[in-house]
């Protein structure tokens, strides 16, 4: 049964200093194993005309082409791969966290836990800083911290700290605030309220994975056009 010691609680292993969350990397690799062995067994047998699981992730595929070409300039379509994969990794981890919520409580979200927000957070910044190198010039990147004047070089330097800040703790704080609330609720109200809000926490998950990718793209696509 859930209870309030539960809210933040990881199951914990130790490599000298260092603590490692289980729960967290367990899910992670669970999710990276369904990922990897559903794309082998979709792209086994692919048919000149798709029909069931491979034409929903066909046309999976296609909405998420769409919305990088979309939002990002042609300069930026190499980093489609990773930001599909991104959200992929996003999605089938909110979803896992749902069904982990409601069997074992003591396994949460892979993206419940900061550290592995922040990791793919930072990978996203630094990609967006390739990017915006390779587009500019080393030259031309430096020079861009003293737009539109020298003044705004502080200002400038704290919105290029704060973006995988931001990006961290809004898909961290959204589904680490849903699991506060499903063990509040099971306290509460057992049984019927928390499981409609696990099904409603579907929908959020959803939601988060997409606006991570949109802001994914937003940050690299900046970095090309400043």
């Amino acid at each position: 049964m859930l209870n309030s010691s539960e809210i933040g609680k990881h199951i914990l292993a130790y490599i000298g200093p260092y603590s490692i969350h289980v729960d967290t990397l367990l899910l992670s690799w669970l999710v990276m194993a369904v990922l990897v062995v559903s794309a082998w067994l979709v792209t086994r047998r692919l048919d000149k005309l798709p029909h069931g699981v491979q034409s929903l992730l066909e046309a999976l595929y296609e909405f998420l082409q769409n919305l990088m070409q979309e939002n990002m300039s042609p300069k930026g379509y190499s980093a489609f791969p990773y930001l599909a994969t991104l959200f992929l990794f996003i999605l089938f981890a909110n979803l896992l966290g749902v069904v982990a919520g409601l069997l074992l409580p003591q396994f949460k979200s892979p993206t419940g836990d900061l550290n592995v927000t922040m990791a793919m957070a930072l990978v996203v910044f630094l990609l967006s800083q390739v990017y915006a190198v390779k587009t500019h010039g080393l030259k031309g990147y430096l020079v861009s911290f003293f737009k539109p004047n020298p003044l705004f070089l502080p200002l400038n330097l704290i919105e290029l700290i704060t973006r995988p800040l931001t990006l961290a703790f809004r898909l961290f704080g959204n589904i680490f605030a849903g699991e506060v609330l499903l063990v509040i609720l099971y306290l509460l109200v057992p049984v019927v309220i928390p499981t409609v809000w696990s099904a409603f926490s579907v929908f959020i998950g959803v939601i988060q994975a997409y606006l991570f990718l949109m802001l994914g793209i937003a940050y690299i696509s900046s970095s090309i056009e400043e």
